[in-house]
């Protein structure tokens, strides 16, 4: 585990609570990014959210695993995520509610149960359970968070579930050791800005019989206007369709990179 596992914080987090699924020290970070940072300098692991089933990809998350060559995927987990509204306990109920707190996804995931509070403010953070931590010292405030966060910082949960149906996490478990094994695998390429281009690289898939369960484009940093891939598909590096596939996507991309072979846990 080398310096222990890092996850986006604080204590409380949805990622901290996908965490306790993993042995070792657990170490919060403020950011995805500063997670991606810890891992990619340091001989341990790392696990933050990648997709949410009704928000879709996380954009830094894959950003980072775009960013750095020596991170790779090693499992994935799936997470419910059960969104309860809880707030200081002097608040008894919606009405004395002047400021909600939350992240950006949750914010997104309860927009019915806003509504009907009509609170003044919605004030985003960088996560559910600094959300949390804030609703805790505000006498008017309240957060949309984890029912594990509101307990340890001492909320009153005023309703549960006040997420619009059903949610779930994607969170991924990084290192600097790259996975051959596992049901699924990730890769990452550029394709010249040209008639063609991506359908010879999805052409790939299809002449291997691969199965794509995902695929997201994101633009380039330092190129505007340009775009990175981000696909995952069914399969691992040891198959030999996979590599077959992996060899002559190389030859009809710019910049592949592999970031293992992976499953759930």
């Amino acid at each position: 585990m080398g310096n222990g596992i890092y996850y986006l914080g604080p204590l409380g987090s949805y990622t901290h609570e996908a965490s306790l699924i993993l042995k070792g020290k657990k170490i919060s970070k403020q950011t995805i990014s500063e997670v991606f940072y810890e891992v990619s300098k340091n001989n341990s692991k790392g696990i933050v959210p990648i997709e949410n089933s009704r928000e879709g990809p996380i954009n830094e998350t894959l950003d980072n695993l775009f960013k750095y060559d020596n991170v790779y995927v090693n499992y994935e987990k799936e997470l419910n995520i059960n969104i309860v509204i809880a707030s200081n306990k002097n608040i008894k109920d919606f009405k004395e509610i002047k400021r909600i707190y939350s992240n950006y996804y949750a914010i997104q995931e309860a927009k019915d149960i806003l509504l009907k509070i009509d609170a003044k403010e919605i004030i985003q953070v960088e996560s559910t359970s600094k959300a949390a931590l804030l609703a805790s010292k505000d006498k008017e405030g309240a957060a949309l968070c984890s029912s594990y966060a509101a307990k340890i910082y001492k909320l009153k949960i005023l309703q549960k579930n006040v997420q619009d149906g059903i949610n779930i996490t994607r969170f991924i478990i990084i290192s600097n050791k790259i996975k051959k094994k596992g049901d699924k695998t990730m890769v990452f390429f550029i394709v010249k800005h040209k008639p063609g281009s991506l359908y010879n690289v999805l052409k790939v898939f299809y002449k291997n019989n691969i199965n794509l369960t995902m695929i997201y484009s994101r633009p380039l940093k330092e190129k505007i206007w340009n775009y990175y891939f981000y696909v995952e598909f069914e399969g691992n590096l040891i198959q030999k369709n996979i590599k077959r596939a992996l060899n002559s996507i190389s030859a009809v991309s710019e910049n592949l990179k592999i970031k293992g072979s992976f499953s759930k846990v």
